[in-house]
């Protein structure tokens, strides 16, 4: 278990360096708040130092059991933040996170254009696709099905209320984050 917890976050660092780099080519500021653990900032800066100082700040950042304070993130992103920006929230979207997750979203929407990349498990597309032998393999399949109903169900109330949504497998995170900050960026929403 261990490997797969090093191979996703070196996914989600990679992803994040990557989408920084892009911003700051394309003229764009570039920050970040850690939250649910160890609290880091880095207030939204130009310039080719920001990379290093973003690598720095992610290099040894651990995941915690804490369960993630949405609204508090938010609030500190606003009182952070004054001038209208995209907020990308790089998370682990749980069922459990919807109640939390919602109030947060307001508060950000109303002063900043959000995106919600949320990172799918491989074991949910293993369940998914693996071979039904038995009564506990349609078991476990129904209960991913559901599950992806309501994960499904999530992604379209945020939708609803004009925030992007990505939820793609760690390893689809870097080109999905990117391709879709520059159609905002095209589009003239970042």
């Amino acid at each position: 278990m261990r490997v797969k917890y090093i191979v996703g976050r070196f996914f989600l660092y990679s992803a994040l360096l990557l989408l920084a780099h892009v911003a700051l080519r394309e003229g764009d500021a570039v920050g970040l708040l850690s939250f649910a653990g160890e609290e880091r900032w880095l207030p939204p800066r130009k310039g080719s130092h920001v990379q290093d100082a973003l690598a720095e700040r992610l290099y040894d950042l651990q995941p915690t059991t804490r369960a993630s304070d949405y609204l508090e993130a938010a609030r500190s992103v606003l009182i952070r933040v004054r001038k209208r920006a995209l907020v990308v929230l790089v998370t682990n979207l749980r069922d459990e996170d919807d109640d939390t997750l919602q109030p947060a979203l307001a508060l950000l929407r109303a002063r900043h254009q959000v995106l919600v990349a949320s990172l799918r498990e491989q074991a949910l597309e293993q369940a998914l696709h693996g071979e039904v032998a038995g009564f506990e393999e349609a078991l476990l399949q129904g209960a991913v099905h559901q599950y992806l109903d309501q994960r499904r169900a999530t992604f379209e109330r945020m939708a609803v209320r004009g925030v992007r949504t990505l939820d793609v497998l760690p390893e689809r995170l870097s080109v999905a984050l990117v391709n879709r900050y520059l159609d905002l960026k095209r589009s003239g929403a970042a």
